[in-house]
């Protein structure tokens, strides 16, 4: 598969989380014009609770028919949705407190009733009938990335998992167990937008942009593009600094 890396440097933290909620009115914009509705799965971390408190506010709340958004989840937790790790919470508490959201719109990853393959397969068959039977092609996943290379909760050195959700027990960030898309999940969305800032990034993200994603010993987030073989990369200056104006097209 070719592959190819858009690389937007933003100027700050804020400046970043613009570009992003620009691409996200865009995103739904081209979703809800093609088939009538805009599917996103989010991801949790600082970097994108900036974004969902952005999207809360004009202009980019006005934009967006909110009506026709559902949202999704790259990874969880597997901690109740009210624990402070819990990525629904941090979504709820930003996003939601702004945005007309309708409650069946909201698609959480369930975590608060049975064993982590259980709500895994749960939460795969509701992906299922979202998109009527077919691989789930969200129309924008948001990811970010850690200073080891690990994205939603795919981890360096475990084994690829399989299916379209994962639940994942040996995460080396607390807490352990968790609930993940799959690699072929995440490829198969429309698009894909990394969101990754913080110096401490700056040399596992100069390795990313080295690696092709069909290696299979390459980084979990060097692995991950679009349907079409590409990904969107928005950073900081200190992200940056190693891959500056570099990109692999």
């Amino acid at each position: 598969m070719s592959v190819g890396r858009e690389l937007f440097m933003a100027g700050n933290v804020d400046d970043l989380a613009r570009e992003a909620a620009g691409r996200v009115v865009e995103s739904a914009h081209r979703a809800i014009q093609a088939r009538g509705r805009f599917s996103i799965a989010l991801s949790g971390g600082g970097t994108p609770r900036r974004l969902y408190q952005l999207l809360t506010q004009p202009p980019y709340r006005l934009a967006i028919d909110w009506s026709r958004v559902h949202v999704f989840f790259a990874d969880e937790r597997f901690v109740p949705h009210a624990h402070p790790d819990s990525t629904v919470l941090l979504v709820r508490e930003t996003l939601l407190q702004g945005v007309p959201l309708p409650a069946e719109n909201f698609h959480a990853m369930p975590t608060e009733s049975g064993t982590p393959e259980q709500c895994a397969a749960c939460y795969a068959e509701e992906l299922a009938a979202f998109f009527a039977g077919a691989v789930p092609a969200l129309d924008l996943v948001l990811l970010g990335m850690g200073p080891d290379g690990h994205t939603a909760s795919l981890f360096p050195g475990h084994p690829e998992a399989t299916g379209l959700i994962a639940a994942v027990h040996d995460s080396p960030k607390p807490p352990p167990i968790r609930l993940t898309l799959t690699l072929e999940t995440l490829r198969a969305a429309r698009e894909v937008m990394f969101l990754v800032t913080g110096a401490d990034k700056a040399e596992t993200l100069a390795q990313v942009f080295k690696c092709g994603i069909d290696d299979p010993g390459a980084l979990p987030a060097a692995r991950v593009s679009a349907a079409n073989g590409r990904s969107s990369w928005l950073v900081d200056p200190d992200a940056a600094r190693l891959i500056q104006g570099q990109t692999d097209d």
